[in-house]
Protein backbone atom coordinates (compact mmCIF):
# COMPACT_ATOMS: atom_id res chain seq x y z
CA UNK A 1 0.00 0.00 0.00
CA UNK A 2 1.45 3.12 -1.09
CA UNK A 3 1.51 5.28 2.33
CA UNK A 4 1.73 8.94 0.38
CA UNK A 5 -1.50 9.02 -0.85
CA UNK A 6 -3.07 8.20 2.37
CA UNK A 7 -0.82 10.78 4.51
CA UNK A 8 -2.59 13.07 1.86
CA UNK A 9 -5.68 11.77 2.25
CA UNK A 10 -5.17 12.07 6.32
CA UNK A 11 -3.88 16.01 5.69
CA UNK A 12 -6.99 17.00 3.66
CA UNK A 13 -9.35 15.54 6.65
CA UNK A 14 -7.45 17.26 9.40
CA UNK A 15 -7.75 20.46 7.24
CA UNK A 16 -11.17 20.01 7.15
CA UNK A 17 -12.40 19.11 10.66
CA UNK A 18 -9.97 22.00 12.25
CA UNK A 19 -11.79 24.37 8.93
CA UNK A 20 -14.93 23.83 10.86
CA UNK A 21 -13.97 24.37 14.09
CA UNK A 22 -13.91 27.92 14.06
CA UNK A 23 -16.18 29.70 16.32
CA UNK A 24 -18.82 31.64 14.61
CA UNK A 25 -20.62 33.40 16.78
CA UNK A 26 -17.92 35.95 18.18
CA UNK A 27 -18.50 39.62 19.51
CA UNK A 28 -17.19 41.09 15.92
CA UNK A 29 -18.85 38.73 13.39
CA UNK A 30 -22.16 40.21 15.17
CA UNK A 31 -21.49 43.33 15.12
CA UNK A 32 -21.35 42.76 11.06
CA UNK A 33 -25.52 42.29 11.15
CA UNK A 34 -26.82 45.54 9.74
CA UNK A 35 -30.66 45.88 10.81
CA UNK A 36 -32.89 46.52 7.83
CA UNK A 37 -30.63 45.08 5.43
CA UNK A 38 -29.65 42.10 6.73
CA UNK A 39 -31.99 38.60 6.48
CA UNK A 40 -32.24 35.01 8.26
CA UNK A 41 -29.70 33.33 5.52
CA UNK A 42 -26.88 36.43 6.28
CA UNK A 43 -27.09 36.12 10.00
CA UNK A 44 -27.20 31.94 9.89
CA UNK A 45 -23.61 32.57 7.64
CA UNK A 46 -22.27 35.32 9.94
CA UNK A 47 -22.62 33.94 12.91
CA UNK A 48 -24.51 30.61 12.92
CA UNK A 49 -27.15 28.27 13.75
CA UNK A 50 -28.89 29.58 16.83
CA UNK A 51 -28.92 27.96 19.97
CA UNK A 52 -33.11 28.80 19.63
CA UNK A 53 -34.96 29.55 16.67
CA UNK A 54 -38.15 31.46 18.29
CA UNK A 55 -39.30 32.71 15.03
CA UNK A 56 -39.00 36.25 14.76
CA UNK A 57 -36.24 35.89 17.41
CA UNK A 58 -32.82 33.73 17.29
CA UNK A 59 -31.41 33.13 20.72
CA UNK A 60 -27.36 32.70 20.69
CA UNK A 61 -25.38 31.65 23.73
CA UNK A 62 -21.68 31.10 24.61
CA UNK A 63 -21.36 29.57 27.90
CA UNK A 64 -17.65 29.65 27.89
CA UNK A 65 -16.87 33.07 27.19
CA UNK A 66 -20.18 34.40 29.16
CA UNK A 67 -22.05 36.35 26.52
CA UNK A 68 -25.66 35.89 24.48
CA UNK A 69 -27.44 37.70 21.73
CA UNK A 70 -30.81 37.69 20.30
CA UNK A 71 -31.68 38.86 16.89
CA UNK A 72 -34.94 39.84 15.85
CA UNK A 73 -36.59 39.74 12.67
CA UNK A 74 -39.98 40.94 10.52
CA UNK A 75 -42.58 39.61 8.55
CA UNK A 76 -40.00 39.34 6.04
CA UNK A 77 -37.35 37.67 7.61
CA UNK A 78 -35.02 40.54 8.01
CA UNK A 79 -33.74 41.67 10.96
CA UNK A 80 -35.04 44.79 12.46
CA UNK A 81 -32.97 44.70 15.64
CA UNK A 82 -30.16 42.92 17.60
CA UNK A 83 -29.23 42.72 21.42
CA UNK A 84 -25.81 41.45 22.88
CA UNK A 85 -25.39 40.60 26.79
CA UNK A 86 -21.89 40.41 27.75
CA UNK A 87 -21.97 39.13 31.46
CA UNK A 88 -17.95 39.12 31.82
CA UNK A 89 -17.67 42.78 30.81
CA UNK A 90 -21.19 43.72 32.23
CA UNK A 91 -22.75 45.23 29.47
CA UNK A 92 -26.08 44.89 27.36
CA UNK A 93 -26.43 47.02 24.09
CA UNK A 94 -29.23 46.78 21.84
CA UNK A 95 -33.01 46.31 23.45
CA UNK A 96 -36.28 43.95 22.34
CA UNK A 97 -37.92 46.08 19.73
CA UNK A 98 -41.51 45.32 21.34
CA UNK A 99 -40.73 46.78 25.05
CA UNK A 100 -40.71 50.51 25.85
CA UNK A 101 -37.57 51.60 27.16
CA UNK A 102 -37.71 53.07 30.64
CA UNK A 103 -38.80 56.41 32.14
CA UNK A 104 -35.70 58.82 32.78
CA UNK A 105 -34.85 57.84 36.05
CA UNK A 106 -36.93 54.87 36.80
CA UNK A 107 -35.00 51.80 37.92
CA UNK A 108 -36.20 48.37 36.35
CA UNK A 109 -33.81 46.38 37.72
CA UNK A 110 -31.67 45.77 41.77
CA UNK A 111 -28.67 43.86 41.85
CA UNK A 112 -27.76 41.70 45.50
CA UNK A 113 -24.24 40.79 45.99
CA UNK A 114 -24.70 36.79 47.89
CA UNK A 115 -21.24 35.34 49.55
CA UNK A 116 -20.83 31.89 49.57
CA UNK A 117 -20.42 30.06 52.93
CA UNK A 118 -18.70 26.57 53.32
CA UNK A 119 -20.42 24.19 55.98
CA UNK A 120 -16.82 23.37 56.92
Amino acid sequence: MNRVPFAVLALVVMVGVLAGCERKFTRERFDMITPGVDQKYDVRMMIGVPNRDMGSQWYYEDLDHYYAARVFFNADDVVRAKEWMDARAGTWEGRDPDTTPPVEGEVREEHTRTRMIDDD
